[in-house]
């Protein structure tokens, strides 16, 4: 059987057929084949460098007279300007066992301009021009000196809290250490209290002084319990003195006796910075004692000292191997 009995009728069309560069046109291409024959358009489908395929989708239905009728619609967009036309598409088929190709009609076309109706000739659009050199802006150097004030701005303001720390703890050791120490929390709250009580003016009326030694020991009890981890609740001086001797840290040794100087520490090590801690803590409270419950009448200046010996003992404690200086300064 010949192979022209199974070829399948085709047709190709397009709408619109006049449309703007770079605009849509939808390009419908059919074939109408008899049962027992397949159908597809040769790949790769080039149209010409005037049309650009979008894309495609197909669809088939079956005519009044038992035929297939397949027809595709391309997405196409034209780039060149004048009369086209599109040429014919090959479809290829196979029939009988044997494979084919039919061409459908081409397509004419129209494309016009975006300048409107002032230039529908090709030929009187300007001629492509030669490229250009372009200047482009350099950011380089105000990247780079953005990055430079955003470091200068870190280290000003590092500089300024670092400052204003160094002030607020002079200010909370109210003069009672010449260089005071950077202190932690836990000292800062208790050294914010002794402060407080010294602006009340509490030691310096006869009337109240008694008061403000309860006062001052009450810090020192609270700031010595939250320091080394002791229950404070219900113990008397004596109590918390033998529970302080077990839990304050060795590490806390004269200084003297880390660099091999002679002293009451320089053999003793960490027991005796512990030692010398303790006894400081113990002559501090018992100062406050002898005015609490012993009737002793301190002046201004005695309570004033007592407030400041209890400054060191918070700030040389809140630092390592400084409790040995706090007893020593406190005694």
């Amino acid at each position: 059987m010949p192979l022209d009995t199974g070829a399948p009728e085709v047709s190709a069309a397009a709408s619109p057929t006049v449309v703007r560069v770079g605009a849509h046109l939808t390009l419908y291409i059919t074939a109408t084949f008899d049962d027992g024959v397949e159908v597809n358009l040769r790949e790769p489908l080039d149209l010409g460098p005037a049309f650009e395929v979008r894309r495609r989708v197909s669809e088939d239905r079956r005519t009044t007279d038992g035929r297939t009728t397949r027809e595709w619609q391309l997405d196409v967009m034209p780039w060149e300007l004048g009369d086209l036309a599109i040429a014919p598409i090959a479809v290829t088929f196979t029939a009988f066992g044997r494979a084919g190709q039919v061409q459908t009609n081409a397509v004419p076309m129209k494309i016009t301009g975006d300048l409107g109706d002032t230039v529908e000739d090709p030929k009187d659009m300007r001629g492509l021009a030669l490229p250009i050199g372009l200047w482009a802006r350099d950011w380089f150097w105000i990247w780079a000196a953005t990055a430079a004030g955003a470091v200068a701005g870190v280290v000003i303001v590092a500089l300024w809290v670092h400052r204003r720390r160094r002030r607020r703890t002079q200010r909370l050791v109210g003069g009672a250490i010449a260089r005071p120490l950077r202190v932690d929390m836990t000292a800062e709250r208790a050294l914010e209290r002794l402060l407080a009580i010294e602006r009340s003016g509490v030691l310096d009326r006869d009337a109240d002084r008694k008061a403000g030694y309860a006062d001052m020991v009450e810090v020192m009890r609270e700031y010595l319990g939250a320091r080394y981890r002791i229950a404070i609740h219900d113990l008397t001086s004596s109590e918390l003195l033998a529970r302080l001797a077990g839990v304050a840290p060795l590490d806390e040794v004269d200084e003297r006796s880390e660099s091999g100087g002679s002293g009451p520490t320089g053999s003793a090590g960490g027991e005796g910075g512990r030692r010398l801690l303790i006894d400081g803590v113990t002559g501090w409270l018992e100062s406050c004692d002898l005015v609490k419950y012993g009737g002793l009448r301190a002046s201004p200046a005695e309570a004033g000292k007592v407030l400041d010996d209890a400054r060191v003992l918070i700030v040389a404690t809140s630092q390592p191997h400084a409790a040995t200086v706090s007893a020593q300064e406190a005694a």
